[in-house]
């Protein structure tokens, strides 16, 4: 009998190990994607920035993402105790650290060059630390995370649209951006097999009448430069997106 009951202890408290670690890995899974996203956001809006000074705004939402990144590294520290992890970590807090340290400077074209590299760093660190904290994920969760991966892009194929057009790497960057316009269009129609509710079923459809007329703009970028109307239809697919990830976050 005695032995019975140290095998069910030990059941559960295997049990439980395994419940907390997915838990772990599900956060930092999640600080993972915003890592993604904040890097290429900081980026495109430092972008934006050099090709427009005097929007000050723009200052400051660069200063609050700043913040919101620092969130999310701080969220991976304290949930892994993984080396590599937490190595990998110290880069991307020093690569934080040199991006804070520019804002402080003037915006130039070097310096808009950094912070392309920067963001890559921030993209292939925080890849490299999801791939660390495998988590099995259902139907619900996968969609999700398309959703976060949409959000990404959204931002990524904005980011090398205006660095082409400010002639910064012009080719490689066009190329990028022609490679993320693919992957969004890979997501969309994962999202147009799914068999969505009648109330968002409209709002799938104007997500890709919305793109379709955001894409001939990003492939127009060498004739037609329109950094502002870009941003604002930028703006908008993300709501939509936003809106669509709701629905899958509460229907894990």
């Amino acid at each position: 009998m005695k032995r019975i009951l140290y095998i069910l202890v030990a059941i559960c408290l295997s049990t439980m190990s395994i419940s907390a670690s997915s838990r772990s890995d599900v956060q930092i899974i999640e600080a993972t994607e915003n890592i993604r996203y904040l890097g290429q956001k900081i980026s495109k809006d430092y972008l934006y920035l050099y090709n427009n000074p005097k929007k000050i705004e723009l200052k400051e939402e660069l200063n609050k993402d700043i913040k919101m990144l620092e969130l999310s590294i701080s969220d991976i520290g304290m949930s892994t105790i993984d080396t590599d992890s937490k190595n990998i970590l110290d880069f991307l807090t020093y690569n934080k650290n040199e991006i804070k340290e520019l804002l402080t400077k003037n915006v130039d074209k070097e310096r808009s060059i950094l912070i392309l590299d920067y963001s890559e760093s921030f993209l292939e660190g925080a890849n490299s630390i999801a791939s660390m904290h495998t988590y099995a994920f259902s139907d619900e969760e996968k969609m999700l995370m398309s959703m976060k991966e949409l959000e990404y892009l959204l931002e990524r194929v904005s980011k090398y649209y205006i660095a082409s057009n400010l002639n910064l790497d012009k080719v490689n960057n066009f190329d990028h951006m022609d490679k993320a316009i693919l992957k969004i269009d890979r997501i969309l129609k994962e999202i147009n097999l799914y068999k969505y509710p009648v109330e968002l079923q409209e709002e799938t459809k104007e997500l890709n009448l919305m793109w379709k007329t955001h894409r001939e703009f990003l492939y127009k970028s060498e004739k037609l430069f329109l950094p502002n109307i870009l941003e604002a239809s930028s703006k908008n697919l993300e709501k939509i997106v936003q809106k669509i990830a709701l629905y899958h976050k509460k229907n894990q």
